[in-house]
């Protein structure tokens, strides 16, 4: 190797690694919580606070969590969450305005869409929606809990 080519790979290397540096920056934290509700037994300590927000959203008094995930998401780019029960939860980072997080949120069951919206969460908000379980009779919902923080 040439004596002068050492400065220029060292070069290339440190910008890519400022590149990498800068696209992790611009990724969102977004973390999925699946809960399912039901009417008897016990609930997780880590749902007790948010118990009657969950009450009020499915009528059910039993909350237990069956399913978490937490990863980096880009902006602009889809990420598909697995859900229990066989469901696709896709998020996708729109933009940052006024504290608040602009995603696409789109639940489908198989090739049928449950859950198609854009939403404004809070910067490290909490947004809940529930479905439910695919059960005769009905035997609870699921709950998603879906938080973003930039």
């Amino acid at each position: 190797m040439m004596r002068g080519a050492y400065p220029a790979v060292l070069g290339l290397a440190a910008g890519a690694f400022f590149l990498l540096a800068a696209a992790h920056a611009r990724a969102l934290e977004v973390q999925i919580t699946t809960v399912r509700a039901s009417d008897r037994g016990p609930s997780d300590a880590q749902l007790l606070d948010l118990r009657p927000r969950l009450r009020r959203l499915v009528g059910y008094r039993s909350f237990q969590i069956v399913g978490e995930e937490r990863r980096r998401c880009t902006w602009q780019t889809n990420e598909a969450f697995i859900i229990p029960g066989g469901r696709l939860l896709h998020v996708t980072p729109k933009a940052m305005r006024d504290q608040a997080v602009v995603m696409q949120v789109k639940l489908m069951d198989g090739s049928r869409a449950l859950v198609d919206t854009d939403v404004r969460l809070q910067n490290r908000g909490v947004m809940l929606f529930g479905v439910d379980q695919d059960s005769r009779p009905p035997t609870g919902a699921l709950i998603i809990m879906l938080r973003a923080e930039d």
